[in-house]
Formats: C-alpha cells, sequence, structure tokens
C-alpha cells in the first residue's frame, strides 16, 4: 500500500510541475512573435538565424503539439494510479486509462522521432557526430517502450476482467 500511495504521490508532483509549461508556454511564443528583438527570454529555437519567422513558428508549434500529446498520457497515468490507490485494479476505468495512456505515450514518442528525423534532414550541416551515453534518441526509445507496455497493460487488464466476470456467473 505505501508503494501504491508513494506511486501517486510522485505522478500527482510530476503532473502538477508540467502544468506551468502547458499554460505558460503559449504566452511565451506570443510574447516572441511580438517582440522578436527582446532580450528577457533568450531563444535557442532551430531557423531563427534569420529571425523568427515560419520555420522556427512550424517547429515550435509541433514541439508544444508532441508535448501536449506527453502531458494527455500523463494525465491519463495520473488517473491509473488514482485507481490503483483505490485498489480498483480490474476495472474498465483502468482498462481505458492505461490504454489511452500508451496511445499518448506511443504517439508522442513516434511523433518525437520522426520529428527529430525531419528536424536534422532539414538543419543538415557537414558534420557527423556520434553520442555515448543517454541521447535523446534513447530516451525517446524508452517513452515508446512504455508506451507499448501500457497498451500492453490495457489488453491484460481487459482478459483479466472478462475472466473475472465470467468466475462471477459460474459461482
Amino acid at each position: 500500500m505505501k508503494l501504491n500511495k508513494l506511486f501517486k504521490l510522485l505522478i500527482d508532483l510530476a503532473f502538477y510541475l508540467m502544468i506551468p509549461i502547458v499554460v505558460f508556454f503559449p504566452g511565451t511564443i506570443l510574447y516572441i512573435l511580438i517582440f522578436p528583438e527582446q532580450s528577457i527570454i533568450n531563444v535557442n529555437i532551430p531557423f531563427t538565424e534569420d529571425g523568427f519567422g515560419g520555420k522556427a513558428l512550424l517547429f515550435i508549434i509541433l514541439f508544444f503539439a508532441l508535448f501536449l500529446l506527453f502531458f494527455a498520457g500523463f494525465y491519463h497515468l495520473r488517473k491509473f494510479a488514482a485507481l490503483l490507490f483505490k485498489n480498483k485494479l480490474f476495472s474498465k476505468e483502468v482498462i481505458v486509462s492505461t490504454k489511452k495512456t500508451g496511445q499518448f505515450f506511443t504517439a508522442c514518442a513516434l511523433g518525437s522521432l520522426v520529428f527529430i528525423g525531419i528536424n536534422s534532414l532539414l538543419t543538415i550541416k557537414s558534420e557527423f557526430s556520434i553520442t555515448f551515453g543517454t541521447s535523446n534518441f534513447n530516451l525517446l526509445l524508452f517513452l515508446l517502450i512504455i508506451g507499448v507496455l501500457f497498451l500492453l497493460l490495457s489488453d491484460a487488464f481487459a482478459r483479466a476482467l472478462k475472466l473475472k466476470e465470467e468466475n462471477d456467473l459460474t459461482v
């Protein structure tokens, strides 16, 4: 029971720490668009060498959309943690929340991998580098694995709920 409580607490903490990003990010981008010569916010965004143009805006919008996919997945993970904390493991709500968590995390990971691939093609330079240790690719691959894991969990919970309902009918 203590692990359930710790899991729920950590998920809630991470979720609430992401809310300011969701709320303030669009306003920050709007501020940068209105005042491109401002010096309050240090901008390190690709495609801003010639000013804040259409490519940079598209880059930021896609980046924010991918973050919203991650945030939505985390929201459903939070719902799953609440159900886990209440010991409602074999219910339709658990199946739906784990399935949606898996779908959002998988979509975020695949979208990010495509996004990084297209971005690297568009910003191609005459240099090549290899990164050892943890890279963005490794983290996105891990997110993809977590997304697929939640899809598998959803399927397993659906089967378990079906078996439980069949077992309840035989009694």
